[in-house]
């Protein structure tokens, strides 16, 4: 997930908010303190829940064929799965025993949606991106070697405004999923 958070392409794969889900009232965020019996606003301030993104691996695929993907994508060539719960199996088969794999239709949002059960389900955060990629019609398959994909294992914190962080290339890390051949179950379209 951190490769996509980082890489650099006007917003087509690239996603500052990869693997985070974020709450962002236009009018702030409203917060009751409870102790207190006190209620105030944070202007310009964010709620957000973040996976560990260097833990999660991201299979990223698209549930449409179509000249604009394609454009915008600059693709040459594409791989149309046929058999997507198939794919699955074999991708479970290939991985460690141990490794927590799920997938699913990513879920587009405004930033202004209220709080949702998303905050707690790291899978959920994960197949989650703002409404402006809603154009991909994406599907994700995802695995963590770690216990990333658990439940409540995000970390949640308050933002003032739109601090991007830098790009971290060493959390860029790699994993070959080798499955049994796929030709059974996918079609290529060159184009």
């Amino acid at each position: 997930m951190a490769y996509f958070r980082d890489l650099e392409d006007q917003n087509v794969r690239e996603d500052e908010h990869e693997g985070v889900s974020v709450y962002h009232p236009t009018e702030g965020l409203q917060i009751n303190n409870q102790t207190q019996k006190t209620q105030f606003t944070m202007k310009d301030f964010s709620f957000e829940a973040r996976v560990k993104q260097k833990e999660i691996f991201v299979y990223c695929v698209s549930r449409l064929l179509s000249d604009e993907l394609r454009g915008r994508f600059k693709a040459v060539a594409c791989v149309e799965i046929l058999k997507t719960p198939t794919l699955c199996e074999r991708m479970k088969i290939a991985l460690p025993h141990t490794a927590i794999f799920r997938a699913g239709r990513v879920e587009y949002y405004h930033r202004s949606e209220g709080p949702t059960p998303r905050y707690a389900l790291p899978d959920l955060i994960a197949r989650s991106k703002f409404d402006s990629y809603r154009w991909q019609s994406e599907f994700r398959f995802l695995f963590s070697l770690t216990d990333a994909l658990e439940f409540e294992k995000a970390e949640y914190r308050f933002v003032k405004g739109e601090a991007r962080e830098g790009p971290k290339p060493e959390e860029h890390i790699k994993y070959l999923v080798a499955t049994r051949s796929l030709r059974d179950i996918c079609r290529q379209h060159i184009f």
